[in-house]
């Protein structure tokens, strides 16, 4: 790596009165603040690796999060952006535990997918589904109806809890009876559906693994 240009090093981060930089540039991961920061100093990808000394490609990974990067390739950067390495790293720990935790009441929830008509329908128990490791989800199915056929790809992991009424869970080749209290796991990856075979309105509690659309 080369030196970092000392035309550069003490360049100052452009910052609001009164607040800090993690104010500024709230961010759960240090790949997200170098970027906010590069961009808000209107800094290219290429400028920042001339002035920072770190490798272009290694940069892109820090800020897309495919790579954490090492203390000494931080301080190269920070100083290439005119802050200091605790500024740098000011408010992470904080935005990341506040990010970790998802609230959300049943007024609010908005992501529900029917089927068949309205014989079965799916309501995301969680936002940014994507982005998180599992999906909770409440299946509904009124009498008589039933899920889609689904077949996951291998690896993705089901886990099925009836909270109200009777499903039929077919498995493979396999039909598993389930009533209120009853639960099943599966790989996902085998074709399975569930159906209400009862006079009821079957609820079920699902969460798979990882999240699957």
């Amino acid at each position: 790596m080369s030196p970092v240009s000392p035309t550069h090093a003490g360049r100052p981060a452009k910052s609001r009165p009164g607040l800090t930089l993690s104010a500024v540039h709230p961010a759960s991961s240090i790949g997200a603040k170098l970027r906010a920061i590069r961009r808000d100093e209107d800094i290219t990808l290429v400028e920042l690796a001339e002035r920072s000394g770190v490798d272009i490609a290694t940069i892109s990974r820090i800020e897309t999060g495919r790579m954490t990067g090492t203390l000494e390739s931080h301080m190269r950067l920070a100083n290439a952006l005119g802050v200091k390495l605790p500024e740098l790293y000011a408010g992470i720990e904080e935005a990341r535990i506040k990010g970790g935790v998802s609230v959300q009441s049943s007024s609010q929830r908005s992501e529900v997918y029917v089927h068949e008509a309205g014989k079965s329908s799916v309501a995301m128990l969680t936002t940014e589904i994507l982005k998180k490791k599992l999906m909770p989800t409440i299946i509904t199915i009124q009498p008589g109806g039933s899920t889609h056929r689904e077949e996951a790809k291998v690896g993705t992991e089901r886990f099925l809890y009836v909270l109200e009424g009777t499903v039929e869970a077919k498995v493979g080749t396999a039909t598993h009876l389930l009533k209120r209290g009853s639960s099943l796991y599966l790989d996902a990856s085998i074709p399975h559906s569930f159906r209400n075979p009862g006079k009821s309105v079957t609820k079920c509690l699902c969460v798979t693994t990882p999240p699957v659309l």
